[in-house]
């Protein structure tokens, strides 16, 4: 199971203090009192908008153990052993603008090595008024090609496909994360999609990943 979480940062601080904040105190702080069932715990934090303007400062990928450790880990943070993280929280999030929504991952090339120099998240919300699993479908077979198209020498590409439960909408549809030697046009290719009717937000992320001592550590980066 994997959940992505957007967080934006405090207006009071820029994102280079919010990441370093992130990074040094608040993801060792997670993995010290928190996360046990998780099995990684990788953080995508926004370098450069390309395309679109977005209202978070990271997207945050949880993969749990199964659906029940999802839940203990929630349940925890509302014990006393989650007024940590709570408190920190406050100290660098905007937190009444998080969201966070389960996905399901379908892999598109290769696999993700992070030797790659370039490495980008696109999140795209459907049109107004149209079915999301026809959206979806449409996307994965024309968007995403052109998306690789649009990058040089792509040569790592997950979808990851959000899901609903109950009547309320994920805040976008599909969030696709791309490495690459570099960009191609990559903007334009967001903006031929945006003209469909689409949300999108398209930016360059540079990515960290915490070592998790339950499982065993990082997975290999090249």
């Amino acid at each position: 199971m994997k959940t992505l979480a957007l967080i934006a940062r405090r207006r009071d601080i820029d994102r280079a203090e919010f990441r370093d904040h992130y990074e040094e105190i608040h993801a060792p702080l997670a993995v010290r009192t928190l996360l046990e069932g998780t099995t990684r715990y990788v953080r995508h934090h926004l370098r450069e908008e390309l395309f679109g303007r977005a209202a978070f400062d990271v997207v945050t990928a949880f993969w749990y153990r199964d659906a029940a450790a999802a839940l203990e880990i929630m349940r925890r943070t509302e014990l006393p052993v989650g007024d940590a993280i709570r408190r920190d929280e406050l100290t660098f999030m905007d937190k009444p603008a998080n969201t966070f929504f389960a996905v399901t991952e379908h892999p598109v090339r290769g696999a993700e090595v992070r030797a790659a120099g370039f490495a980008a998240v696109a999140l795209v919300l459907r049109p107004a008024g149209q079915d999301a699993a026809h959206f979806i479908e449409t996307y994965e077979k024309n968007q995403v090609p052109a998306l690789l198209d649009a990058a040089r020498s792509p040569t790592w590409c997950l979808e990851n496909r959000a899901l609903r439960f109950g009547s309320d909408d994920p805040a976008f549809d599909a969030v696709t994360q791309l490495h690459a030697a570099g960009d191609a046009g990559l903007a334009k290719w967001a903006q031929s999609l945006a003209a469909t009717g689409a949300g999108v937000v398209l930016a360059s992320v540079s990515e960290h990943e915490s070592e998790l001592p339950w499982s065993g550590g990082l997975r290999p980066s090249a």
